[in-house]
């Protein structure tokens, strides 16, 4: 097999500009689907396995000669639309990513996030009997809460310094 770029199905060469075209529409493609659930990750040698089964063209050109363009188109279509980058879902063992960052790309790509509630719909007549306890609530009083009162430490006669647990002035004595 000669080097460079062809179909998988009939080993037919293939140009570098529509085999990164293909890739950069696959890489989307998988990591979209990689964002749409919590916590979930791809490592680099698997997006570029996969990004290359799935279009049906491939290489054997080292990952970094063709990977990384790829994702770096990716990331520039992200922030072109202004849409998280999809890119820090990419595990790369060089690179350091912000857990914050991972969790905007999540929750824009509709993954399921931890702690979220589910909001139940209701019915017309409970919606009411919702808006009736609301009302009840806005004309009860309003309960106070009272702090509790700060635990004063005894303090020393002579100095004024806070005495210990023994009781005993550490200056005084």
């Amino acid at each position: 097999m000669a080097e460079g770029i062809w179909q998988a199905t009939d080993h037919r060469p293939v140009s570098v500009a529509e085999a990164e075209r293909e890739w950069n529409l696959r890489a989307t493609e998988i990591l979209s689907e990689v964002a749409g659930r919590y916590g979930r990750t791809i490592e680099y040698g698997d997006l570029g396995a996969e990004v290359q089964r799935r279009a049906g063209i491939l290489t054997d050109m080292p990952l970094a000669a063709w990977l990384d363009d790829v994702i770096t188109e990716v990331a520039r279509r992200c922030a072109e639309a202004g849409k998280p980058l999809l890119t820090l879902l990419v595990e790369d063992p060089d690179s350091k990513v912000d857990a914050v960052a991972r969790m905007g790309v999540y929750e824009a790509y509709g993954a399921k996030m931890p702690g979220a509630r589910k909001t139940a719909t209701r019915s017309p007549r409970s919606r009411s009997r919702a808006a009736a306890a609301a009302e009840r609530a806005d004309r009860t009083p309003t309960k106070r809460t009272v702090k509790p009162e700060e635990r004063r430490r005894p303090v020393c006669p002579s100095c004024f310094v806070e005495l210990p647990s023994t009781g005993i002035c550490d200056n005084c004595d």
